[in-house]
């Protein structure tokens, strides 16, 4: 018989054995009619039959064995018996379910999330062959991304020509703003607007060189990649397409333009390639020498580019590093004079030219600043889920040990009846996986909503991200491990209890168990309040900085402050001369009369890009210097700035004049105002007003006169977790990529309002985008707010679960001890030693699992440290808070199952059962 045949026969039982019985009485009846031909009589021929075909049972089970597979039988057995035993309990099983099933839900959750941005392989094939380059260097930072991508143009050439026989290279941008982009739509009734896409320069081969495989048009190839004033190309990505263009194959040949490029679409990329830095979704690649002007582009101290490559077959990544090694040594010794500042020691001439290059695994694509910035808090998360699931399986084991020593007559009864313990522990356990799947069903619906929820924490209004989470291959068996696993955390001790009932414990009444104490639940007990403040104390580290950290002084105020991004189409920007420059400076004065002049408004200003704008945003830093004097070690901050913008921002002036309209008119030297750190670290004994110093303000090292007409209260740059550092403002020269708008009240009604007075202004604006100044703000600290919500939420649910576990087992202890506490009461206990004696052993529990606890807690706050904010693990606070809410918690608990121990009457107790 097949392995199919035995495999459906195990599933139906109850139908082979009626075939089998069937069978049987066939053979019996064709035996007696046989002898009856013989001359028997009827009777006398039946007796014969049965006598002759034997005894049927043995003969049944013997056939029963060849025809099924035995193991699978007794596993279908188990668990149509599980199911109707916990549809029979089904309070116990609710409560199960949904416990395991919000644990179960969160895992799957981060999971999901930490897979999507830092382990799925790119949908290219054999990603394993992927490559990226690096150079390794300290960080500058606590936290700072270890190591630098960013190479030039020239290093680029030389590094794929010393490599062509082990892989192909190819450069690209990374790490960049959304860009905008005006695409035509074929129509000269009005001029389009721009849209913001995600742009990504690559060299022409990249693609290819990738795997990726048009599913319209053609990609990019060599012969694109060269400068071209005129016209270039471009590919799309397929989710652009279908947004953006609605999928028409009319979208080839069609053409946009960004900034003074123009670019004709050739082709369309496979439908399942975003890019390779996962977290953002690239819509548009276009040729790398088409991102700077070819001077620019040649210069070897530019880098601006991510080189990443396959390897040929049987080429290891340390066969290409030495390769690259030598190329880049090279390359630094030839251009040393250029890339280093003139009188640069020896020994640090020689530390840059010996710098270390490593080839990473580029499988999962490039290293990208939502990896980077969210890779830490999503393994907290998993960490901080992680021990929710514990919590979780040790309350349901609390539970389920309960309801087996409640079963422990029925497990003793089915020991009598023949059952070995492997069995028995074998219908335990499949009880308890029927359980595990059923909370992993649910927990994967929760997750399917959890995981998104927590997408959208980590993404800005003006910069989305996109991860893919839905449910795939991986995530279910991720799922499968966990029923697995939760199965054996909370079922395993259980059904050792139940499995080691003895048949003669069926004889007995279960009177001898009446003062058994909790045993087995006192380390399961520990363990969860363990856990839970381990949990607690994260959540508590979390919340506690993430309100420091709100809490800082910004130096300005942010409240009904409404940010207008900008984009400029015209001839000049933020500075210049020229006609240009006068249409620029133009523009900005008429654009701050209407918002001046509006109603409601109570300033307005521009800058080049607004405060806080986070790690995103470029923090200008060229070198400066005083007359006598070399180039400063310390590089200031600058920030451009209209008149006006310290009083929108109610930046406090501490000394000196703000600008004024005639600062942004091209005279020597320029204005600039100073923030008091500048002028305590450069001037600390004399007044700044009147000083002057020197920019650099160029790439080929020259520099610009500089005039300090004021200084101003200290205000927050880029982040809140800078120290205050010194910074210079200066006038700005025309439309600055931010408009500051502040109003009396809420601005929100008023914001359609001055986006229209704003375009108004010239036919080349347009409003990108529109925000408050505190959301901008806001989107500085994600990964703080992810953590401090998240934190809180399972810190909570950890106290809930340690609550219903302790409620549980202070219950069963009662019930169990009920003729014990009877008997001391008619003895005459007070009812103070009562309630001693029910809580007893679990405030020995409570004490082990808080002890066990803080020492886990103080370990795991090695790994929040670097993103805490002015907190200290070991401070009073930091450990006296998650005690005290684990400990009240408790203690309410705790109070119920202790009046119900003091409310006892000694005579029922006495004839309990």
């Amino acid at each position: 018989m097949s392995w199919l045949s035995r495999f459906i026969n195990a599933l139906r039982s109850e139908r082979l054995d009626r075939d089998l019985d069937d069978e049987a009485q066939y053979h019996i009846e064709q035996t007696a009619a046989e002898f009856i031909r013989q001359g028997s009589m009827p009777e006398e021929a039946a007796a014969r039959a049965r006598q002759l075909f034997g005894r049927r049972l043995p003969l049944r089970e013997a056939s029963r064995d060849a025809k099924l597979i035995p193991w699978m039988e007794s596993l279908a057995q188990d668990a149509r018996f599980g199911v109707r035993i916990l549809l029979k309990e089904r309070t116990i099983t609710a409560a199960a379910v949904l416990t395991l099933s919000l644990a179960v839900g969160a895992c799957t959750a981060a999971f999901s999330l930490i897979d999507a941005l830092m382990f799925r392989p790119l949908p290219v094939p054999h990603p394993g062959a992927l490559v990226g380059i690096s150079l390794q260097r300290e960080a500058a930072f606590p936290g700072a991304a270890p190591r630098d991508d960013s190479f030039s143009y020239p290093f680029l050439e030389n590094a794929r020509e010393a490599s062509s026989r082990r892989a192909e290279l190819f450069g690209m941008t990374v790490w960049g703003p959304l860009q905008s982009a005006i695409f035509e739509d074929g129509t000269a009734e009005a001029a389009p607007a721009p849209e913001k896409v995600r742009m990504q320069w690559i060299s022409g081969n990249g693609l290819a060189v990738l795997g990726v495989r048009p599913i319209l048009g053609r990609l990019l190839v060599e012969a694109d990649d060269r400068p071209d004033e005129k016209r270039s190309v471009a590919v799309i990505s397929y989710g652009f397409w279908m947004r953006r263009f609605g999928g028409s194959p009319s979208v080839l040949g069609r053409t946009f333009t960004r900034n003074a490029s123009r670019f004709q679409i050739v082709g369309v990329a496979q439908k399942d390639f975003s890019g390779v830095e996962p977290g953002y979704l690239t819509d548009v690649w276009v040729p790398l020498m088409t991102y700077a002007p070819a001077r620019s582009m040649r210069n070897p101290g530019n880098g601006r580019f991510a080189i990443s490559g396959r390897l040929k077959a049987g080429v290891g990544r340390e066969q290409l590093r030495q390769t690259l090694q030598a190329a880049l040594t090279n390359f630094r010794k030839e251009h040393a004079g250029e890339l280093l500042p003139p009188g640069t020691s020896p020994e640090r001439i020689a530390r840059y030219v010996d710098t270390r290059l490593n080839v990473n695994s580029a499988a999962q694509g490039h290293q990208t600043f939502l990896r980077w910035q969210f890779e830490r808090p999503l393994w907290i998360l998993a960490a901080v889920v992680g021990l929710v699931l514990l919590i979780a399986c040790s309350n349901v084991a609390n539970l389920f040990v309960a309801r087996a020593a409640a079963r422990g007559r029925e497990m003793a009864m089915r020991a009598a009846l023949g059952g070995g313990r492997k069995r028995l522990l074998q219908q335990v356990l499949i009880e308890n996986c029927l359980l595990a799947v059923a909370a992993s069903a649910i927990g994967l619906g929760l997750a399917a909503a959890i995981a998104p929820a927590i997408v959208g924490f980590m993404s800005t209004a003006g910069d989305p991200t996109y991860l893919d989470v839905h449910p795939d291959g991986r995530v279910f068996v991720f799922l499968a491990a966990m029923s697995l696993l939760t199965t054996l955390l909370f079922g395993l001790a259980p059904a050792l209890r139940a499995s080691a009932s003895k048949p003669l414990d069926a004889l007995k009444g279960s009177g001898g168990r009446q003062s058994a104490r909790i045993g087995l639940l006192r380390p399961v007990l520990a363990a969860q309040v363990g856990f839970s403040f381990v949990v607690l104390f994260v959540a508590g580290l979390l919340l506690t900085s993430f309100y420091r950290l709100t809490s800082v002084d910004l130096g300005f105020s942010q409240k009904n402050v409404l940010l207008f991004e900008m984009d400029w189409n015209g001839p000049m920007g933020a500075g210049g001369s020229g006609a240009g420059a006068e249409k620029a400076r133009a523009v900005q004065v008429e654009v701050l009369d209407r918002l001046r002049h509006f109603p409601g408004v109570q300033g307005a200003a521009t800058s080049l890009f607004a405060l806080m704008g986070g790690a995103m945003t470029p923090v200008l830093g060229p070198p400066i210097r005083f007359a006598g004097r070399g180039v400063e070690g310390t590089r200031p901050h600058f920030l451009t700035v209209s008149p006006g913008f310290f009083a929108t921002m109610q930046i406090p002036l501490v000394s000196g004049r703000d600008f004024s309209d005639r600062d942004s008119q091209p005279a020597v030297p320029t204005a600039a105002i100073v923030n008091q750190s500048f002028a305590r670290q450069f001037f600390p004994n004399k007044e700044a007003v009147g000083q002057r110093f020197q920019r650099m303000i160029d790439d080929d090292g020259n520099f610009g006169d500089l005039e300090i007409v004021g200084v101003v209260h200290d205000a927050k740059y880029n982040n809140l977790r800078e120290p205050d550092a010194p910074i210079v403002y200066q006038p700005v020269r025309g439309i600055g990529s931010a408009v500051e708008v502040r109003t009396a009240e809420n601005p929100i009604p008023l914001a359609l309002a001055l986006r229209k007075s704003i375009e108004e202004a010239d036919p080349s604006l347009h409003v990108a985008r529109i925000a408050l100044q505190s959301t901008h703000t806001g989107e500085t600290i994600l990964q703080e707010r992810m953590l401090a919500l998240l934190g809180g939420f399972f810190g909570l649910v950890a106290l809930v679960l340690s609550a219903v576990g302790l409620y549980g087992v202070l219950s069963y202890a009662m019930v169990q001890r009920t003729k014990e506490i009877g008997i001391r009461m008619a003895l005459g206990a007070a009812r103070f030693h009562v309630v001693r004696t029910v809580t007893g052993d679990v405030a020995v529990a409570i004490a082990l699992g808080v002890t066990a606890g803080l020492a886990g807690g103080l370990a795991a706050s090695r790994f929040v440290a670097s993103i805490l904010f002015e907190v200290m693990p070991s401070d009073f606070a930091s450990v006296a808070l998650p005690l005290s809410c684990l400990l009240l918690t408790c203690g309410l608990a705790a109070i119920r199952p202790a009046l119900r121990a003091t409310l006892v009457d000694p005579t029922t107790a006495l004839r309990y059962e």
